[in-house]
């Protein structure tokens, strides 16, 4: 998997992680996580920044 986000890296205390082959297929793992538990139903700009800029490659 050559994507990889920890929650926590962009909500600290949430130890949720997430690998993916795509950055797409990752960003549609991760929006549930963020309406379910976080409570993040819209997505705006500085969130999907904060959200990218965490996305690591592995």
């Amino acid at each position: 998997m050559p994507y990889a986000l920890a929650c926590g890296d962009v909500m600290p205390g949430c130890d949720a992680t997430f690998e993916a082959d795509s950055e797409e297929e990752l960003l549609t793992q991760v929006a549930p996580h963020a309406a379910e538990t976080h409570g993040i139903t819209e997505i705006t700009p500085d969130v999907l920044e904060s959200v990218k800029g965490a996305i690591k490659q592995t």
